[in-house]
């Protein structure tokens, strides 16, 4: 009688497990956040030719740029308004000699790697070896124009003196770059990037916080003391990011860069896009500076050809075959088909969770692979239901060899740069490694019941 009891407890759980598991999966977990309700399970990366593209085509920069100087022959800063310029000259963004096959392969090398750190999985780059020029397409998402935004970037990392403008640290000295963020004591969250130096530039910073503080100093006019902040600029592309000083020697090697701070009624999304600029920022660190300078010449959205009312029905029609592959289980061996059902339920549920948050973006091809690994394992669950449970094993072991060649064909495709494969690759894989560990353990518990 006790162990009588036992099973059922064991099948309740189960079917409870699955029933959670399909629950968060189909529909999601609500939570209130800032006033709203925001789904804290993450969305499904869908890919171009689902969700859309936008193709942004970079040219070769072939403008010019006007330098100013002040009376001692220094460079005056482009924000600089107050000094006096003496003279000027003007010169063109890239020298002839860095227009080179070999420098705008490199550029593609490098927006790649961007894009990949960007976690943008779905993307296209075409390059144009006379002139240089770069086509990107990428999804149309929430993250499309922040990215937008950085992907022309050069990438050119400088540390200068705020006041002379000399070049203290460069790309050269970086190791690595991080994104993150914390809570301060007045509930604000402050996302920062930290920037790792490598050996010799670890020894450059620690030299340049011993001497870029606040000092005193007696004024010779006036004979008073006054505060003097020596600073250093932290530049991207010519451009200053902050102007600051320090308190103290830094010598681990690592700066603290701030790029934004939010409130404590900041909502969820409006921090997920600080941090994604942050990720962007780190990701522009990361993977070098490029030898070209580019400039965006079209940025433009392409919508997809697939509506939401074929998704809608393709859907509709998903969900009417499982059913009536239910149906036929339930029908066939009752009680027992029931069990199968629901545990083919889970089987999806479990599947699509995990496209949740493995990053695979998903196109037509990937759906079509979810529609094959569903199909593979209710086979395989009616292999279960005609076996005794004794075998149940024995037969998944069996099946599961007859797959071998869906599975290497799979890892095969995982390893391929093209979306369309890359993405039923990714999925098969999934499936088919989901469906083994699955129903040598859910299927077989819920089936071994009865």
């Amino acid at each position: 009688m006790k162990f009588e009891i036992n099973k059922k407890l064991k099948l309740s759980l189960i079917i409870l497990i699955i029933i959670l598991l399909s629950i968060i999966s189909f529909m999601g977990i609500y939570v209130l956040d800032k006033g709203r309700m925001v789904n804290k399970v993450n969305n499904y990366l869908l890919g171009m030719d689902l969700e859309g593209s936008r193709i942004i085509q970079l040219a070769v920069n072939t403008s010019k740029r006007t330098i100013k100087y002040d009376k001692d022959g220094k460079e005056i800063a482009s924000n600089d308004t107050t000094t006096t310029v003496e003279r000027q000259e003007e010169k063109v963004i890239n020298e002839e000699t860095v227009l080179t096959s070999d420098n705008y392969k490199t550029v593609k090398n490098i927006l790649e790697k961007r894009l990949k750190t960007m976690a943008v999985n779905d993307y296209e780059i075409r390059l144009n070896e006379t002139n240089g020029n770069i086509t990107i397409n990428i999804p149309e998402n929430d993250n499309t124009d922040i990215i937008v935004a950085q992907v022309a970037y050069q990438g050119k990392f400088e540390i200068v003196d705020n006041d002379t403008k000399q070049v203290l640290m460069t790309n050269e000295d970086l190791k690595s770059a991080r994104a993150g963020y914390g809570q301060t004591q007045t509930g604000t969250t402050t996302i920062f990037v930290n920037i790792e130096f490598n050996k010799e530039g670890a020894e450059k910073f620690k030299n340049i916080t011993n001497m870029y503080r606040e000092v005193k100093q007696t004024n010779e006019e006036t004979g008073e003391e006054e505060t003097i902040k020596k600073q250093i600029a932290l530049n991207i592309d010519d451009s200053p990011i902050l102007t600051t000083y320090f308190d103290e020697e830094i010598s681990n090697g690592i700066l603290q860069l701030s790029v934004g701070t939010s409130s404590a009624s900041a909502t969820t999304q409006e921090l997920q896009e600080s941090l994604t600029r942050a990720n962007n920022l780190a990701a522009l660190l990361n993977n070098g500076k490029m030898p070209v300078v580019y400039q965006i010449n079209q940025n433009q959205y392409i919508a997809s050809e697939i509506t939401n009312q074929n998704i809608a029905i393709f859907v509709s029609l998903s969900i009417i075959i499982v059913t009536a592959l239910m149906i036929y289980a339930i029908i066939k061996y009752k009680e027992r088909g029931i069990l199968a059902s629901i545990s083919l339920i889970g089987y999806i549920a479990i599947l699509t969770l995990v496209l949740r948050y493995t990053n695979v973006a998903i196109t037509v091809n990937g759906i079509i692979a979810v529609v094959i690994s569903t199909i593979l394992n209710y086979i395989l669950t009616l292999k279960i239901l005609n076996s005794e449970k004794e075998t149940f094993k024995k037969e998944i072991l069996k099946f599961v060899l007859t797959l071998v060649p869906v599975f290497v064909i799979a890892v095969v495709f995982t390893f391929n740069n093209w979306l369309p494969i890359f993405s039923f690759g990714m999925i098969m894989f999934w499936g088919v490694a989901i469906s083994l560990i699955y129903n040598l353990s859910i299927t077989k518990a819920l089936l071994g019941s009865k």
